[in-house]
């Protein structure tokens, strides 16, 4: 017998950094995510293999109290292992996973960065009918957000408000000018997180700031005028910025943009979003001319 579960992927459109404070996030699930298969295999090992759309990426064997016994990957093992010790802890069933065999499937490039953690967080939680919170909080910690996309149906509104559990609550997100929004992978990988991390430790944002974002969020939910959107991802953006005290994305690389620009999680990570001014065949013309090669329509992966 064997049975699959999936969950969504996730972007935060609005409220990065500051939902770990209160305020108030816009976040998606996407129509990409990943699934994970079990079966039972009559032995006593967990065999673990790890598949994406270029193939197996990882596997492993552990025996039936999770030592590791063989792996392509050491260092993703014993993280993985970490995981499951936590699950089994929860489940109260440490033993659960002997004589399975958990096949995960992700459907979207891992440094894509649309939540390979968290899904995989989730498919787990469902699987052993545990709280995902609680085992993100064991694992990867964060605010939650990705995990509260990974189940839903559509747009979300994200607030921390107690330690327990967050509040999420369905919202709509789909302007007019949907078709002008447009993603673009920054191909770079985050350095400067520590920095940003430590800069936050030592600067608590004001309550008036997490206000202000919860308002755009909110707002942004709703816009119906692109000058008014733009405007709106500027704000943001500016408000950041002097929060962690790092440029914004249009004053690094796209001084010369028609629209705005706003990046997407932590900053210089993954993904920005920009709502372009332009026809498309010129959007993906300067964002190629800058070395952004990578874009997408928000509209063709938001699930909604």
């Amino acid at each position: 017998m064997s049975y699959t579960i999936r969950s969504n992927g996730k972007l935060l459109l609005a409220g990065e950094y500051l939902v770990l404070f209160g305020a108030t996030g816009l976040a998606i699930p996407l129509q990409k995510g990943q699934t994970m298969t079990c079966h039972n295999t009559g032995g006593d090992d967990l065999i673990w293999k790890a598949t994406h759309i270029n193939g197996l990426w990882f596997s492993a064997r552990y025996s039936s109290n999770l030592v590791i016994k063989e792996t392509t990957d050491a260092p993703l093992a014993e993280k993985l292992k970490n995981i499951l010790i936590a699950a089994g802890k929860l489940n109260k069933n440490p033993s659960i996973f002997s004589g399975k065999e958990i096949t995960t499937h992700l459907e979207f490039p891992p440094i894509w960065g649309w939540g390979s953690s968290s899904t995989l967080i989730n498919n787990l939680a469902q699987w052993l009918n545990i709280d995902p919170y609680q085992l993100l909080s064991l694992t990867f910690g964060g605010s939650g957000y990705d995990i509260a996309c990974a189940s839903a149906r559509g747009p979300i509104f994200f607030q921390l408000q107690s330690k327990e559990k967050p509040l999420v609550q369905n919202t709509i997100f789909n302007p007019p000018f949907m078709g002008q929004l447009w993603l673009g992978f920054l191909n770079s990988k985050q350095n400067s997180q520590k920095a940003i991390n430590q800069h936050l430790k030592n600067t608590l944002p004001a309550k008036q700031t997490i206000e202000q974002i919860t308002h755009i969020s909110h707002q942004m939910s709703i816009e119906q005028s692109p000058e008014n959107f733009i405007a709106l991802m500027e704000e943001h953006e500016s408000i950041i910025s002097d929060v962690i005290g790092c440029p914004t994305l249009k004053q690094k690389y796209f001084s010369d943009f028609k629209g705005a620009v706003k990046s997407l999680g932590a900053w210089g990570g993954d993904f920005f979003m920009a709502l372009s001014l332009m026809p498309d065949d010129k959007t993906k013309e300067y964002f190629k001319a800058k070395g952004f090669n990578t874009l997408l329509k928000l509209q063709d992966i938001i699930k909604r």
